[in-house]
């Protein structure tokens, strides 16, 4: 060790000059690895996470299967790996009000209580939106909803569980833990047909209707779009999301059922069977999209079921053409560096083959002499590996919002094509940033470290065995300068 680090200092330009060509490896590879992180962490914020599934609709791309139906196809056919599906529904809540309660007002339909002005408040007053799994959600993964307290429903969530807006709780007095009450026949009647059911009281003696969910978690939603809707439910403030599993419970309840097969005034117009509003099948090899097509065909479906791949972003999206570029680029430097600091070592080696060549012949082994050579190298690494990390660490700091910001700026700037673009580009309503509240700059720095450690462990491999297959090509003797 003392010889190799005598060594380093004793031979000060050359030792300098493998520094930077270490550094620059170190720094420029793992500076391309966090870009790509940020590309493919935009992209998944712009686009979502269903990249790679499959769309299933009938032929004229509507939706066409049960969420069930899929279930069981996911059982069946070991290539789907995962069932998404999303579904909105209209509904009222028996025991809370919906945000902006007698601000919203419709037609008096005939038998309500006068009033006044001649109208009355919805009763219809939330989006009900039945999900899997709330990641799959463009408001979620695009940062715009976040949790406040809770949790977010997640893939295996079958609970009663509701995830609520913080105005929505703020404005009942909820919080996580307490039970909202859903009118399951408000999920399939208009909101006038609601008005008359509701106001048919023995119906409800005769009938339950009632289905309770227990608040798992409260979200906040960055806009504010109550100055762009006419109907409650369409405010953000309204939306609740609920697992899809619990809408299945509500359109097979005796209540339900019952008006829907029953063929008297009452019946119901709407069929409660759930057929997701979209319907996503993932699968483990995109190769078999056509050899599942025909296989659910076969079953015998009343429709033919088309499987389309999930509209890929590859060809559109400038986060995931960079993306793409750099994955290349990251593997080129590293290709490059590999060689170039291989070669640097070689001929190093070469302007030193006399002093290996004295070494081995005054009997060191050939293996100590490239192991004591590989030392001076290891610690020249070591230093680089330190130094590109904390710079490394610094530029992720400087430059993580700045690069954020303007990948996403260029996502949504290649949907507009118009200069009136700017404003969604550049700031909300508040006159904030879009995102800089919804980026994590500490999620780079540990992979980008691994990654530099991955790489450094690599080239010194590499070095090593040219080290090594160098010093067993040495004569001692002819390589002193004795031919003789």
């Amino acid at each position: 060790m003392r010889y190799a680090v005598r060594n380093l200092f004793r031979l000060k330009a050359s030792t300098v000059f493998s520094l930077l060509i270490a550094f620059s490896i170190f720094f420029l590879s793992t500076f391309g690895f966090f870009l790509r992180l940020l590309c493919e962490n935009n992209r998944k914020r712009f686009y979502g996470v269903l990249d790679g599934s499959v769309h299933a609709t009938d032929e004229q791309l509507n939706p066409y299967l049960t969420y069930d139906a899929a279930l069981t196809l996911a059982e069946d056919a070991d290539v789907i790996t995962r069932v998404s599906a999303v579904k909105r529904y209209t509904a009222f809540f028996s025991d809370v009000r919906y945000v902006g309660y007698g601000t919203y007002r419709r037609a008096r339909y005939s038998g309500e209580e006068r009033t006044e002005d001649g109208k009355a408040n919805y009763l219809k007053g939330f989006s009900v939106v039945a999900v899997t799994s709330m990641d799959i959600l463009e408001e979620v993964y695009s940062g715009k909803l976040t949790l406040e307290k809770g949790s977010f429903i997640t893939d295996g969530d079958t609970q009663n569980k509701i995830v609520i807006s913080k105005e929505l709780a703020e404005e009942n007095g909820l919080s996580v833990g307490d039970i909202l009450t859903l009118d399951t026949l408000s999920l399939f009647q208009t909101e006038a047909e609601a008005v008359r059911f509701q106001l048919t009281e023995d119906l409800y003696d005769r009938l339950n209707f009632d289905y309770e969910y227990v608040i798992g978690g409260i979200y906040t939603h960055a806009e504010d779009n109550s100055a762009a809707v006419s109907e409650p439910w369409n405010l953000h403030s309204n939306t609740v999301y609920v697992p899809i599993t619990t809408m299945i419970d509500a359109s097979e309840s005796e209540g339900v059922q019952h008006l829907f097969h029953d063929e008297g005034y009452y019946a119901l117009s709407v069929n409660p069977t759930v057929i997701p509003d979209a319907l996503y099948l993932h699968l483990s090899d995109m190769n078999e999209t056509e050899i599942l097509e025909r296989e659910i065909n076969a079953i015998g479906f009343a429709k033919t079921v088309k499987l389309t791949e999930f509209v890929s972003d590859t060809a559109s999206s400038p986060s995931a053409r960079l993306s793409d570029i750099l994955s290349y680029t990251t593997v080129g430097l590293i290709a490059v560096g590999f060689v170039v600091l291989g070669l640097s070592v070689f001929f190093n080696m070469r302007v030193r083959r006399r002093e290996l060549a004295v070494l081995t012949a005054l009997g060191k082994k050939r293996n100590a002499v490239s192991v004591s050579f590989f030392l001076e190298i290891a610690l020249i690494l070591l230093v680089a590996l330190v130094l590109s990390g904390i710079v490394m660490i610094v530029t992720i700091y400087l430059c993580e919002i700045p690069l954020t910001e303007y990948l996403y700026t260029a996502e949504i700037s290649s949907k507009f094509l118009s200069e009136t673009a700017d404003i969604y580009l550049f700031e909300n309503t508040a006159g904030g940033n879009l995102i800089v509240a919804s980026v994590d700059i500490t999620r780079y720095i540990l992979p980008c470290l691994r990654f530099a450690l991955v790489s450094a462990a690599l080239l010194m491999v590499f070095l090593y065995v040219v080290i090594r297959s160098y010093c067993h090509r040495i004569h001692p003797l002819y390589d002193i300068g004795g031919k003789e």
